[in-house]
């Protein structure tokens, strides 16, 4: 099977270089552009909605990635879920604040964070230990419910953690940024638990793309 992630379109706080977590930002006007135009590149990627495969779109309930995931689900006239374990990690006080704010403010708790990700946590935050679990229920549950192929429309730091369960890689957020409105591809072997990279942070152009 094919899992198409996505990452949502973008915000003003995404212009901003503000940290969003599950503070609901929506897209903006430049976002809901970029997610029309994701549909395009998908529609050319899987040949939907004529003998489509995708069983659904999955998405997580805060605003910018249901409303991406609205575009990509009317294109293909796809059926369209919310999935809370697919949410945006939870950044604390961070939130609403830019990584030198953050720098500033919480110098100690920051530089935990950047060396030591599976330790260091955003003050009043949510752990990389649990966002990682409930991200990889969430990809169980996807992998329960559908028979063929699943859009994920979700934030970047769930779709590294996404990547890891399938591709079963070890790297963490803060290696690998997924831009804004972008499509990674993997195939995925049910048989074996074993997924394959096929295209990583494509946008405007099939062309475009990036690997590991």
């Amino acid at each position: 099977m094919l899992f198409y992630l996505v990452r949502h379109g973008q915000t003003d706080w995404n212009r901003a270089g503000k940290i969003q977590g599950t503070t609901d930002i929506p897209l903006n006007e430049t976002g809901r552009q970029q997610a029309e135009q994701l549909a395009t590149v998908l529609k050319e990627r899987s040949g939907y909605p004529a003998k489509t495969r995708i069983d659904a779109v999955y998405a997580s309930p805060l605003a910018r990635a249901f409303q991406t995931a609205e575009i990509l689900a009317k294109e293909g006239k796809l059926p369209l879920r919310r999935l809370t374990g697919l949410r945006e990690r939870d950044f604390g006080c961070w939130e609403g604040k830019s990584w030198q704010q953050v720098e500033a403010e919480y110098p100690d708790e920051f530089h935990l964070w950047r060396e030591q990700p599976m330790v260091g946590i955003p003050s009043g935050g949510e752990s990389r230990k649990s966002c990682e679990a409930r991200s990889e229920r969430a990809i169980r549950q996807i992998l329960e419910e559908t028979a063929g192929d699943a859009v994920i429309v979700a934030h970047g730091g769930i779709l590294v953690f996404l990547m890891n369960y399938l591709l079963r890689f070890h790297r963490d957020p803060q290696e690998i940024i997924v831009a804004n409105a972008s499509l990674s591809v993997v195939s995925y072997d049910r048989s074996t638990g074993m997924g394959k990279l096929l295209a990583l942070n494509e946008t405007g152009t099939l062309e475009q793309k990036k690997s590991f």
